[in-house]
This record gives structure tokens, C-alpha cells and sequence, in this order.
């Protein structure tokens, strides 16, 4: 009685063909898994260096605000308020809330994405109209007289420039 070889060969291709697509199948990215970078609102709500910052935009209600359009902010951090003597954001969440959207305004260039490395020493004009003139001493860029102590915090939706100090009141 003769022997059938060819089953068993079938039986194997069958069985690498059903293994290697089950690998090629499973390797695809879906859109839930793709890690999607942090917008600007998500990073200053998550970083306890702009506790004041987050708490100014949660009382202006600009938290939606900051998720889309590109952006460039220039953030006061926690040490920056101190220096205007804002230890804490009751002083400006007592305020009403187009005082606090204003205060975040004056720091926001809208429709543009500047890096560190694209600043030029100009004048630009923040969201409220106000005139932010982009200084450099040395290699360090101001904005109104506060310097950037740390650039290019990138974000889906622009770049944060952490000032020393409030660029506008």
C-alpha cells in the first residue's frame, strides 16, 4: 500500500499559511492604538509646575480653547506668577472670568507654531492685540522683558515656552 505524502505536506502549508497570516493580521495599527501626542491644555493640566496656570484656565473656561488651532504659548509657570506676587490663583480666579481669559490671551500667539529656534527679534501681536516684542540677549529670547527659561514643550496643537515672569498683566 502506497503512502500518501502529499496530505501531510498540505496539512503543513495549511498550517503556515493560517500562522504566518494570523502574525500579519495582528501586527496592523488601529487608531486606539496609536499614542497621540498631548495637547497644549492636556500638558499644562498634568505638569504641577503650572498649578496657578491651570487653575486661571479652568475659571475662564479656555481649557477647550487651548486643545485646537496652532499655537504658540508663552507659560507662566508657578515661580512666574510668584514674581507678580500671585501665590495663589484665588487672586485672579476672584477676578471675572474675561480678566482671566484676557491674562491668558496676552501670552498666546495664534496661527503659529514657533520654535525656539524661529524666533526672531520682532514684535508680534498676542490674541488680545496686545504687542509682545521678542528680544534676545546672549542667546536668550525674552517676550516683554520675561525671559524663556525653558523652549519648545511640544504639543499636538502648537509649542509652550515656559517665561520667568508674566510677559502682559
Amino acid at each position: 500500500m502506497k503512502k500518501n505524502r502529499f496530505v501531510g505536506r498540505y496539512v503543513a502549508f495549511f498550517l503556515l499559511a493560517v500562522l504566518s497570516s494570523g502574525v500579519f493580521i495582528s501586527c496592523k495599527e488601529k487608531n486606539e492604538d496609536i499614542v497621540k501626542r498631548k495637547t497644549i491644555t492636556e500638558v499644562i493640566m498634568e505638569n504641577e509646575r503650572f498649578s496657578i496656570l491651570k487653575d486661571i484656565m479652568i475659571h475662564a473656561e479656555m481649557t477647550d480653547a487651548l486643545r485646537t488651532g496652532e499655537i504658540t504659548f508663552f507659560a507662566p509657570d508657578n515661580s512666574a506668577f510668584g514674581k507678580a506676587n500671585i501665590f495663589a490663583s484665588s487672586v485672579i480666579t476672584g477676578l471675572p472670568a474675561d480678566s482671566a481669559r484676557k491674562l491668558i490671551n496676552n501670552h498666546i500667539i495664534g496661527k503659529k507654531r514657533l520654535e525656539y529656534k524661529d524666533l526672531l527679534v520682532a514684535k508680534e501681536k498676542s490674541l488680545t492685540g496686545k504687542e509682545l516684542s521678542l528680544t534676545k540677549t546672549d542667546s536668550i529670547f525674552a517676550v516683554n522683558k520675561a525671559d524663556i527659561i525653558l523652549p519648545d514643550i511640544s504639543a499636538a496643537n502648537g509649542v509652550i515656552h515656559i517665561i520667568d515672569s508674566l510677559a502682559v498683566r
